[in-house]
């Protein structure tokens, strides 16, 4: 039971006017383990090409909620008590971990937050490495646990051999399968526009009933930064998110009726 993605890197660092070119990461679940009512796996990392040090990162998952629930995380390295860094003293990540269960679908969102630039450590190389162990609870053990990447938010930042941090990879390939894909719902017709912003992106969405709606938006180390409930009727209904007071970078906005669910990531740059 594994699951491989394959991430390319490319950088937005800029070396005698050129782009540089980071790497590829290889990331899987490995060491499924059931025990009673608990199941365990490992998320590993691994260097395709070149050896690199790690910068922040986001594993982000789904699993079905009828299977397995209730994900709790222990880090096994780029973490808080990896003293890998400045000659052995200093631990330069941190982490955190976020959930949500709604229905049969759960996702977990893991990030690595690189706090020192070019600290990065252990050395990612061409052999697999831990990053994390998920723990869940067991609720239904024949049935599919559709444990998953979801690979477009799934993103690793590298710091390059000569120091320079990298920017946030993209999915480059998928290789291998932990199960069957989870179940998945999503709200009908939605629609978030623009992909890019400067400030303000639009929801448009079809209620099929009057609903209570909430909108959620993520950055991309899965920190909730807005949480917006609202109230609205049947049919066809638009409403303007303001990102405007945020950094640039990627967000995740996630739409959510109680029953449906659609999450989409768009770009703030101003």
């Amino acid at each position: 039971m594994k699951k491989i993605f394959t991430l390319l890197c490319l950088t937005a660092s800029l070396i005698a006017g050129s782009q540089v070119y980071a790497g590829i990461v290889d990331v899987r679940f490995t060491n499924p383990v059931t025990t009673g009512d608990n199941f365990c796996v490992n998320v590993q990392v691994k260097a395709q090409d070149i050896p690199f040090e790690l910068g922040s990162a986001t594993v982000f998952f789904t699993y079905n909620t009828a299977a397995i629930r209730n994900p709790q995380h222990t880090p096994l390295n780029f973490n808080e008590a990896n003293t890998c860094a400045a000659a052995g003293s200093v631990a330069p990540y941190k982490n955190s971990f976020n959930t949500l269960e709604t229905g049969n679908l759960g996702e977990g969102n893991y990030a690595i937050l690189l706090l020192y630039p070019n600290q990065g450590c252990p050395t990612v190389q061409g052999e697999w490495i831990d990053v994390a162990q998920f723990c869940f609870d067991v609720v239904d053990a024949a049935a599919d646990k559709a444990l998953t990447f979801n690979g477009q938010y799934t993103a690793f930042n590298t710091v390059a051999n000569n120091g320079d941090q990298l920017t946030i990879g993209t999915l480059s390939g998928l290789d291998g399968s932990v199960s069957v894909s989870a179940p998945t719902t999503t709200i009908n017709n939605i629609l978030i526009t623009p992909n890019v912003t400067k400030s303000k992106v639009m929801v448009s969405l079809n209620l099929e009933q009057s609903s209570s709606v909430v909108i959620r938006v993520f950055d991309m180390l899965g920190r909730s930064v807005l949480t917006d409930s609202r109230s609205l009727p049947s049919g066809k209904q638009t409403t303007d998110i303001d990102l405007s007071k945020y950094s640039n970078g990627y967000y995740l906005i996630e739409v959510d009726n109680g029953t449906q669910k659609s999450a989409h990531k768009v770009l703030l740059t101003k």
